[in-house]
């Protein structure tokens, strides 16, 4: 089965399906057949019965309804679904799992280019030893893909930018890297406000940094390259930080208007408020203590504090289904007020 990477609407939302698992469970129990199958049709996804072939390897895939859950959701207060997420597996277990979800703004073209090549590029950069080093450039290189000028006869001619010079996204990542001695590696990653939720004996981990500018340091970064420093890049507007007065957020993919860029010419076009796509990284050793892990877009944790979203995991227990959790979530923080569009992606690790 090869690498899928699957979303399908319905009722108007957009639910996650999961599929194969390279994670198995700790003690390195072996499967004798695999209880579920995925067929793709023209339709969309469909399931279909018991395979009776057997699995003949020690690390045999897991069905990933059993490790994972995930669903993006419209806000009721936004005009265009703008969130998308990823996951992404490899049957074998011997490749790296990679989860993100991605929360779009000026349009969902950055967002949903996030989802299709963010993880061949970030896939292809974990080939070297530094895991840190590793999702930097991988980030930093997606980046770039955003930034691009259009191509074609025409493009020279239209806005810099996937989607245009105002459509940018904010990502978190979960990659869950195996190694030879059979323990596996958490590489948590994010830009802008979308987080990732580490829970560890039941106490919330939070494994991301809030990239916003209403945090001082973030403020000190982009100001320590302000040319006019009489000027202030980052503003208060109606008591919301906003670089260019514009963006509430400090970190970001996309977005070409507060990126600094050049066209490359001498005396040519060049951008820069101090927004980048630099991440913050966190790299983990799974431990024995380790239950679940969380991605998901501020919809959700503008609601919901990364305690409460890790208790109630807890609670719903392992008889329920994580995609049913992970709506449950949703359900939950739409209950409490919030509009927004939420990705969610739900991780089970024991």
């Amino acid at each position: 089965m090869a690498l899928l990477n699957v979303a399908m609407t319905l009722n108007g939302q957009t639910a996650g399906y999961s599929l194969t698992s390279s994670l198995v469970p700790r003690g390195g129990s072996q499967l004798s057949s695999l209880s579920r199958c995925i067929q793709l049709g023209a339709d969309g996804i469909q399931s279909r019965g018991a395979s009776s072939r057997a699995c003949n390897v020690v690390r045999c895939a897991l069905v990933l309804t059993e490790r994972y859950g995930a669903v993006a959701v419209k806000g009721t207060g936004r005009p265009t679904m703008e969130d998308t997420f990823s996951a992404i597996v490899d049957p074998s277990g011997k490749e790296p799992s990679f989860f993100g979800v991605f929360d779009g703004h000026g349009g969902i073209a950055v967002a949903d280019l996030l989802k299709t090549d963010f993880w061949p590029i970030y896939k292809r950069q974990l080939r070297g030893s530094n895991l840190v080093k590793a999702t930097e450039s991988a980030y930093l290189e997606m980046d770039q893909l955003t930034l691009a000028q259009p191509k074609g006869f025409l493009g020279a001619l239209r806005e810099r930018g996937v989607g245009g010079s105002k459509c940018g996204a904010t990502a978190a990542a979960l990659v869950l890297k195996p190694s030879k001695d059979g323990q596996e590696t958490i590489i948590a990653s994010n830009v802008g406000d979308a987080r990732v939720v580490l829970s560890r004996g039941r106490r919330a981990l939070q494994m991301t940094f809030d990239h916003k500018p209403d945090v001082e340091e973030e403020r000190k970064r982009i100001e320590k390259r302000n040319p006019t420093p009489k000027k202030p890049l980052v503003v208060n507007v109606d008591g919301t930080w906003r670089v260019g007065g514009l963006l509430a957020l400090s970190r970001a993919f996309g977005d070409v208007y507060l990126k600094d860029w050049s066209d490359g010419k001498v005396d040519g076009a060049r951008g820069g408020f101090g927004l980048t796509a630099e991440p913050h990284v966190t790299v983990e050793t799974i431990t024995p203590d380790d239950d679940y892990i969380i991605l998901a877009t501020d919809g959700l944790w503008e609601k919901i504090s990364n305690q409460e979203a890790v208790d109630y995991c807890a609670e719903a227990g392992k008889e329920q289904s994580l995609d049913t959790i992970a709506k449950g979530l949703v359900k939950l923080a739409q209950e409490r007020g919030s509009t927004d569009d939420i990705s969610i992606v739900v991780v089970r690790l024991s």
